[in-house]
Protein backbone atom coordinates (compact mmCIF):
# COMPACT_ATOMS: atom_id res chain seq x y z
CA UNK A 1 0.00 0.00 0.00
CA UNK A 2 1.63 3.42 -1.06
CA UNK A 3 0.68 6.99 -1.86
CA UNK A 4 -0.22 7.48 -5.75
CA UNK A 5 -0.78 10.84 -5.64
CA UNK A 6 2.03 12.44 -7.69
CA UNK A 7 1.29 15.59 -5.53
CA UNK A 8 3.42 14.18 -2.71
CA UNK A 9 6.33 15.28 -3.59
CA UNK A 10 8.62 18.46 -2.42
CA UNK A 11 11.49 19.95 -4.25
CA UNK A 12 13.53 22.41 -2.45
CA UNK A 13 17.19 23.26 -3.87
CA UNK A 14 20.02 21.60 -1.60
CA UNK A 15 17.68 19.54 0.43
CA UNK A 16 17.43 15.76 0.59
CA UNK A 17 14.39 14.12 0.97
CA UNK A 18 13.75 12.17 3.85
CA UNK A 19 13.04 8.55 2.62
CA UNK A 20 10.58 6.08 4.77
CA UNK A 21 12.71 2.77 4.74
CA UNK A 22 11.04 0.98 7.87
CA UNK A 23 8.66 1.52 9.83
CA UNK A 24 8.31 -1.16 13.02
CA UNK A 25 5.22 -1.27 15.49
CA UNK A 26 6.85 -2.38 18.84
CA UNK A 27 4.45 -3.39 21.86
CA UNK A 28 5.86 -2.99 25.17
CA UNK A 29 4.86 -3.48 28.91
CA UNK A 30 6.89 -1.03 31.17
CA UNK A 31 6.23 -1.62 34.77
CA UNK A 32 5.87 0.52 37.28
CA UNK A 33 7.38 1.55 40.60
CA UNK A 34 4.05 0.78 42.11
CA UNK A 35 0.88 0.44 40.88
CA UNK A 36 -1.47 3.49 40.15
CA UNK A 37 -5.13 3.32 41.51
CA UNK A 38 -7.21 4.98 39.74
CA UNK A 39 -10.92 5.74 40.00
CA UNK A 40 -12.00 2.69 37.59
CA UNK A 41 -8.46 0.14 37.71
CA UNK A 42 -5.33 -0.08 38.97
CA UNK A 43 -2.30 0.05 36.56
CA UNK A 44 0.85 -2.12 36.96
CA UNK A 45 2.13 -1.79 34.16
CA UNK A 46 1.97 0.26 31.16
CA UNK A 47 1.12 -1.69 27.88
CA UNK A 48 2.44 1.00 25.50
CA UNK A 49 2.80 1.36 21.29
CA UNK A 50 6.24 1.91 20.41
CA UNK A 51 6.68 3.23 16.57
CA UNK A 52 10.56 3.06 15.00
CA UNK A 53 11.20 4.89 11.73
CA UNK A 54 14.00 4.43 9.95
CA UNK A 55 15.35 6.15 6.96
CA UNK A 56 17.53 5.60 3.49
CA UNK A 57 19.84 7.57 5.76
CA UNK A 58 19.60 5.48 8.70
CA UNK A 59 18.09 8.11 11.07
CA UNK A 60 15.67 7.07 13.61
CA UNK A 61 12.88 8.31 14.84
CA UNK A 62 10.94 7.11 17.90
CA UNK A 63 7.02 7.32 19.03
CA UNK A 64 5.01 6.61 21.50
CA UNK A 65 1.22 6.04 22.65
CA UNK A 66 -0.15 4.02 25.59
CA UNK A 67 -3.46 2.07 25.41
CA UNK A 68 -6.01 3.96 26.53
CA UNK A 69 -8.91 1.64 25.69
CA UNK A 70 -11.56 3.61 27.80
CA UNK A 71 -9.89 6.44 26.57
CA UNK A 72 -9.42 5.71 22.80
CA UNK A 73 -11.42 2.76 22.39
CA UNK A 74 -7.56 1.50 21.08
CA UNK A 75 -6.24 -2.10 22.57
CA UNK A 76 -2.63 -2.35 22.77
CA UNK A 77 -2.73 -5.23 20.20
CA UNK A 78 -5.46 -3.43 17.95
CA UNK A 79 -2.70 -0.40 17.72
CA UNK A 80 0.23 -2.80 16.76
CA UNK A 81 -1.97 -4.33 13.97
CA UNK A 82 -3.32 -0.69 12.59
CA UNK A 83 0.26 0.76 12.62
CA UNK A 84 1.94 -2.72 11.03
CA UNK A 85 -0.91 -3.58 8.73
CA UNK A 86 -2.53 -0.35 7.69
CA UNK A 87 -0.02 2.64 8.11
CA UNK A 88 3.30 1.01 7.96
CA UNK A 89 2.76 0.02 4.01
CA UNK A 90 1.22 3.65 3.40
CA UNK A 91 4.53 5.54 4.55
CA UNK A 92 7.32 2.97 3.02
CA UNK A 93 9.27 4.93 0.17
CA UNK A 94 7.48 8.47 1.34
CA UNK A 95 9.58 11.51 1.90
CA UNK A 96 9.09 12.06 6.07
CA UNK A 97 9.38 16.31 5.37
CA UNK A 98 5.88 15.43 4.23
CA UNK A 99 4.19 14.70 7.44
CA UNK A 100 1.42 17.09 7.57
CA UNK A 101 0.10 15.32 4.26
CA UNK A 102 1.49 11.94 5.23
CA UNK A 103 -0.74 12.22 8.27
CA UNK A 104 -3.85 13.46 6.33
CA UNK A 105 -3.46 10.92 4.35
CA UNK A 106 -3.39 8.40 6.97
CA UNK A 107 -6.77 10.32 8.91
CA UNK A 108 -8.45 9.70 5.60
CA UNK A 109 -7.52 5.91 5.24
CA UNK A 110 -7.99 5.20 9.34
CA UNK A 111 -10.89 5.92 11.05
CA UNK A 112 -10.09 7.65 14.61
CA UNK A 113 -7.39 5.12 15.84
CA UNK A 114 -6.11 8.73 17.57
CA UNK A 115 -3.13 6.85 19.88
CA UNK A 116 -1.56 4.84 16.78
CA UNK A 117 -1.71 8.63 14.91
CA UNK A 118 -0.09 10.39 17.42
CA UNK A 119 2.75 7.55 17.81
CA UNK A 120 3.74 7.71 14.03
CA UNK A 121 3.48 11.64 14.09
CA UNK A 122 5.89 11.55 16.81
CA UNK A 123 7.99 9.36 15.05
CA UNK A 124 7.91 11.46 11.44
CA UNK A 125 8.53 14.68 13.42
CA UNK A 126 11.33 12.86 15.59
CA UNK A 127 12.90 11.48 11.94
CA UNK A 128 12.55 14.94 11.38
CA UNK A 129 14.48 17.08 13.82
CA UNK A 130 17.15 14.42 13.68
CA UNK A 131 17.73 14.43 10.47
CA UNK A 132 18.00 18.66 10.44
CA UNK A 133 19.93 17.95 13.92
CA UNK A 134 17.14 20.93 15.50
CA UNK A 135 14.89 20.00 18.61
CA UNK A 136 11.52 19.30 17.82
CA UNK A 137 10.32 22.39 19.16
CA UNK A 138 11.46 24.27 16.16
CA UNK A 139 9.50 22.25 14.00
CA UNK A 140 6.37 23.17 16.29
CA UNK A 141 6.47 27.20 15.97
CA UNK A 142 9.28 28.23 18.37
CA UNK A 143 9.56 27.73 22.10
CA UNK A 144 7.64 30.00 24.62
CA UNK A 145 9.99 28.33 27.37
CA UNK A 146 12.78 25.89 27.49
CA UNK A 147 11.58 24.21 30.21
CA UNK A 148 8.17 23.19 32.58
CA UNK A 149 6.85 22.91 35.72
CA UNK A 150 5.48 19.26 36.30
CA UNK A 151 3.31 18.03 38.84
CA UNK A 152 2.90 14.65 40.61
CA UNK A 153 0.32 12.40 41.23
CA UNK A 154 -0.82 11.65 44.89
CA UNK A 155 -3.10 9.72 46.21
CA UNK A 156 -4.81 5.58 45.92
CA UNK A 157 -3.53 5.11 49.61
CA UNK A 158 -4.44 6.39 53.15
CA UNK A 159 -4.74 9.98 53.97
CA UNK A 160 -1.22 9.75 56.31
CA UNK A 161 0.52 7.84 53.54
CA UNK A 162 -0.28 10.79 50.85
CA UNK A 163 0.40 13.33 52.99
CA UNK A 164 3.78 11.70 53.44
CA UNK A 165 4.51 11.22 50.09
CA UNK A 166 3.65 15.05 49.47
CA UNK A 167 6.13 16.34 51.96
CA UNK A 168 8.26 13.96 50.51
CA UNK A 169 8.13 14.82 46.96
CA UNK A 170 8.26 18.80 48.03
CA UNK A 171 11.44 18.27 49.41
CA UNK A 172 12.41 16.57 46.22
CA UNK A 173 11.72 20.00 44.32
CA UNK A 174 7.62 19.75 43.10
CA UNK A 175 5.78 22.55 43.81
CA UNK A 176 2.40 20.89 41.87
CA UNK A 177 0.24 18.18 42.89
CA UNK A 178 -2.42 16.51 41.59
CA UNK A 179 -4.71 14.12 44.08
CA UNK A 180 -6.67 11.38 42.52
CA UNK A 181 -10.29 11.51 44.16
CA UNK A 182 -13.51 9.29 42.92
CA UNK A 183 -11.89 6.28 44.89
CA UNK A 184 -12.65 6.47 48.47
CA UNK A 185 -15.67 7.67 50.12
CA UNK A 186 -15.52 11.26 49.64
CA UNK A 187 -15.33 12.87 53.33
CA UNK A 188 -11.59 11.22 53.54
CA UNK A 189 -10.39 12.25 50.09
CA UNK A 190 -11.75 15.84 50.95
CA UNK A 191 -10.08 15.50 54.45
CA UNK A 192 -6.70 14.39 52.18
CA UNK A 193 -6.66 17.34 50.24
CA UNK A 194 -6.85 19.46 53.39
CA UNK A 195 -4.22 17.31 55.19
CA UNK A 196 -2.31 17.62 51.86
CA UNK A 197 -2.52 21.86 52.04
CA UNK A 198 -1.75 22.08 55.15
CA UNK A 199 0.88 19.77 54.88
CA UNK A 200 3.10 21.64 51.70
CA UNK A 201 1.84 25.16 52.55
CA UNK A 202 0.00 27.54 51.05
CA UNK A 203 2.84 28.61 48.15
CA UNK A 204 1.78 24.71 46.85
CA UNK A 205 -0.22 23.99 43.19
CA UNK A 206 -2.80 21.46 44.29
CA UNK A 207 -5.61 20.03 42.05
CA UNK A 208 -7.45 16.86 41.99
CA UNK A 209 -8.79 14.04 39.01
CA UNK A 210 -11.61 11.86 40.23
CA UNK A 211 -11.41 10.49 36.43
CA UNK A 212 -15.22 9.90 36.55
CA UNK A 213 -15.58 8.95 39.43
CA UNK A 214 -17.55 10.97 41.40
CA UNK A 215 -21.77 11.29 40.93
CA UNK A 216 -23.55 14.88 40.97
CA UNK A 217 -23.83 14.38 43.94
CA UNK A 218 -20.39 13.34 45.19
CA UNK A 219 -18.81 15.58 43.01
CA UNK A 220 -20.53 18.40 45.52
CA UNK A 221 -20.04 16.97 48.49
CA UNK A 222 -16.43 16.81 48.14
CA UNK A 223 -16.43 20.16 46.35
CA UNK A 224 -18.33 21.59 49.62
CA UNK A 225 -15.76 19.93 52.15
CA UNK A 226 -12.33 20.47 50.34
CA UNK A 227 -12.74 24.15 50.59
CA UNK A 228 -9.57 24.64 52.68
CA UNK A 229 -7.49 22.82 50.15
CA UNK A 230 -7.77 25.86 48.05
CA UNK A 231 -7.45 23.52 44.65
CA UNK A 232 -6.47 25.16 41.63
CA UNK A 233 -9.04 23.04 39.66
CA UNK A 234 -11.11 19.41 39.49
CA UNK A 235 -10.87 17.25 36.91
CA UNK A 236 -13.12 15.44 35.03
CA UNK A 237 -15.81 15.16 38.52
CA UNK A 238 -18.26 13.40 36.17
CA UNK A 239 -18.79 10.45 33.57
CA UNK A 240 -18.41 12.03 30.25
CA UNK A 241 -22.06 11.10 28.90
CA UNK A 242 -23.67 13.44 31.50
CA UNK A 243 -22.96 16.98 29.95
CA UNK A 244 -26.21 18.66 31.99
CA UNK A 245 -25.39 17.62 35.14
CA UNK A 246 -21.86 18.87 34.29
CA UNK A 247 -23.49 22.45 33.38
CA UNK A 248 -25.32 22.41 36.63
CA UNK A 249 -21.85 21.55 38.48
CA UNK A 250 -19.88 23.80 37.01
CA UNK A 251 -22.62 26.76 36.91
CA UNK A 252 -22.16 26.33 41.49
CA UNK A 253 -19.24 24.99 41.95
CA UNK A 254 -16.57 27.00 43.85
CA UNK A 255 -13.54 24.79 42.32
CA UNK A 256 -12.96 25.70 38.58
CA UNK A 257 -13.92 22.31 36.75
CA UNK A 258 -11.67 20.64 33.95
CA UNK A 259 -12.39 18.11 31.14
CA UNK A 260 -9.89 15.18 30.47
CA UNK A 261 -12.17 11.94 29.15
CA UNK A 262 -14.90 13.63 27.83
CA UNK A 263 -13.11 16.05 25.31
CA UNK A 264 -11.18 14.57 22.04
CA UNK A 265 -11.70 17.20 20.13
CA UNK A 266 -11.64 20.89 19.01
CA UNK A 267 -15.52 20.06 18.75
CA UNK A 268 -15.49 19.27 21.92
CA UNK A 269 -13.83 22.33 23.43
CA UNK A 270 -16.49 24.86 22.15
CA UNK A 271 -19.25 22.40 24.08
CA UNK A 272 -17.36 22.40 27.11
CA UNK A 273 -16.46 26.04 27.36
CA UNK A 274 -19.98 27.14 26.47
CA UNK A 275 -20.77 24.49 29.68
CA UNK A 276 -18.87 26.79 32.06
CA UNK A 277 -16.08 24.21 31.83
CA UNK A 278 -12.99 26.40 32.56
CA UNK A 279 -9.97 24.35 31.62
CA UNK A 280 -9.41 21.02 28.97
CA UNK A 281 -6.59 18.29 29.74
CA UNK A 282 -4.72 18.12 26.55
CA UNK A 283 -3.04 14.46 25.17
CA UNK A 284 -1.52 14.07 22.04
CA UNK A 285 -3.25 10.16 22.16
CA UNK A 286 -6.57 11.84 22.35
CA UNK A 287 -6.31 13.97 19.48
CA UNK A 288 -3.97 11.97 17.46
CA UNK A 289 -0.91 14.04 17.37
CA UNK A 290 1.03 16.84 17.70
CA UNK A 291 -0.66 19.00 14.86
CA UNK A 292 -3.86 18.63 15.85
CA UNK A 293 -3.44 19.12 19.81
CA UNK A 294 -1.54 22.75 19.17
CA UNK A 295 -4.87 23.36 17.39
CA UNK A 296 -6.89 22.79 20.59
CA UNK A 297 -4.25 24.81 22.38
CA UNK A 298 -5.18 27.68 20.09
CA UNK A 299 -8.52 26.99 20.81
CA UNK A 300 -8.33 26.86 24.34
CA UNK A 301 -6.23 30.69 24.27
CA UNK A 302 -9.01 32.46 22.19
CA UNK A 303 -11.77 30.92 24.32
CA UNK A 304 -9.72 31.64 27.78
CA UNK A 305 -9.44 27.76 28.10
CA UNK A 306 -7.17 26.84 30.59
CA UNK A 307 -4.76 23.88 29.66
CA UNK A 308 -3.37 20.56 31.27
CA UNK A 309 -0.42 19.36 29.18
CA UNK A 310 -0.97 16.10 29.74
CA UNK A 311 1.04 12.11 28.84
CA UNK A 312 -0.80 9.48 29.65
CA UNK A 313 -0.08 7.13 32.82
CA UNK A 314 2.64 5.88 31.81
CA UNK A 315 4.57 6.65 28.65
CA UNK A 316 8.11 6.42 28.93
CA UNK A 317 10.40 9.03 28.22
CA UNK A 318 9.99 9.28 24.74
CA UNK A 319 6.67 10.60 25.08
CA UNK A 320 6.99 12.91 27.88
CA UNK A 321 10.06 14.83 25.84
CA UNK A 322 7.56 14.79 23.10
CA UNK A 323 4.83 16.64 25.76
CA UNK A 324 7.60 18.80 27.13
CA UNK A 325 8.48 20.17 23.83
CA UNK A 326 4.57 20.48 23.24
CA UNK A 327 4.47 22.19 26.42
CA UNK A 328 7.02 24.80 25.66
CA UNK A 329 5.42 25.60 22.18
CA UNK A 330 2.07 26.46 23.59
CA UNK A 331 1.64 29.97 24.48
CA UNK A 332 -0.49 29.25 28.10
CA UNK A 333 0.18 25.90 30.82
CA UNK A 334 -1.04 27.48 33.79
CA UNK A 335 -2.96 24.34 34.70
CA UNK A 336 0.22 22.36 34.80
CA UNK A 337 2.46 19.76 33.07
CA UNK A 338 2.01 16.27 33.40
CA UNK A 339 4.90 14.09 32.83
CA UNK A 340 4.36 10.66 33.39
CA UNK A 341 8.24 8.56 33.06
CA UNK A 342 8.72 9.21 36.26
CA UNK A 343 6.16 6.81 37.41
CA UNK A 344 8.15 4.01 35.77
CA UNK A 345 10.09 1.27 37.46
CA UNK A 346 12.31 0.67 33.88
CA UNK A 347 12.25 3.20 30.82
CA UNK A 348 13.81 2.78 27.38
CA UNK A 349 16.13 5.46 27.02
CA UNK A 350 19.70 5.85 28.20
CA UNK A 351 19.50 9.25 30.07
CA UNK A 352 15.69 9.96 31.45
CA UNK A 353 14.58 13.38 31.53
CA UNK A 354 15.61 14.63 35.10
CA UNK A 355 13.86 17.73 37.00
CA UNK A 356 16.47 20.41 38.92
CA UNK A 357 14.69 23.27 40.93
CA UNK A 358 11.27 22.19 40.34
CA UNK A 359 11.72 21.99 36.89
CA UNK A 360 12.29 20.41 33.82
CA UNK A 361 14.43 21.35 31.36
CA UNK A 362 13.93 20.75 26.90
CA UNK A 363 16.80 18.50 26.74
CA UNK A 364 19.21 19.57 23.98
CA UNK A 365 19.79 17.01 21.78
CA UNK A 366 17.95 16.81 18.13
CA UNK A 367 14.53 15.53 18.21
CA UNK A 368 12.68 15.16 21.29
CA UNK A 369 16.31 15.15 22.42
CA UNK A 370 16.77 12.06 24.17
CA UNK A 371 18.86 8.51 23.28
CA UNK A 372 16.88 5.41 22.91
CA UNK A 373 18.32 2.44 24.09
CA UNK A 374 17.09 0.18 21.51
CA UNK A 375 18.39 -3.54 24.32
CA UNK A 376 15.90 -1.74 26.88
CA UNK A 377 13.21 -1.68 24.06
CA UNK A 378 13.81 -5.32 23.15
CA UNK A 379 13.35 -6.37 27.06
CA UNK A 380 10.13 -4.86 27.54
CA UNK A 381 8.69 -5.97 24.39
CA UNK A 382 5.74 -7.81 24.54
CA UNK A 383 6.87 -11.23 21.91
CA UNK A 384 2.98 -12.27 21.94
CA UNK A 385 2.04 -8.94 20.07
CA UNK A 386 5.27 -8.61 18.11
Amino acid sequence: MGFEDPSLTLSIAGARPIVIKRVDAIPVALPLSQPMKMAHLTITTADNLLVRIESEDGVVGWGEAASAPSLTGETQAGMVATVRDWMAPALIGQDARLRAALMRRLSRAVYAATGSKSAIELALTDLVARTLCVPMALLLGGLFRDSVEPMWLLGGGSADKTVEEARRKKDEGYTFFKLKAGIRPVEEEAACAVAVRRAVGDAMKICADANSGFTAASARRYIAQSTDASLLFLEQALPASELDALTALARESAIPLCSDQSVHSIADIAVHADRGVRGVALKLLKFGGIEPTLKAAALCEARGINMVIAAKIAESSIASAAMAHVACAVPLIDWGVSLTHVYLAEDVVKTKLVMRDGRVALPDGPGFGLTVDEAAVERCRVRALS
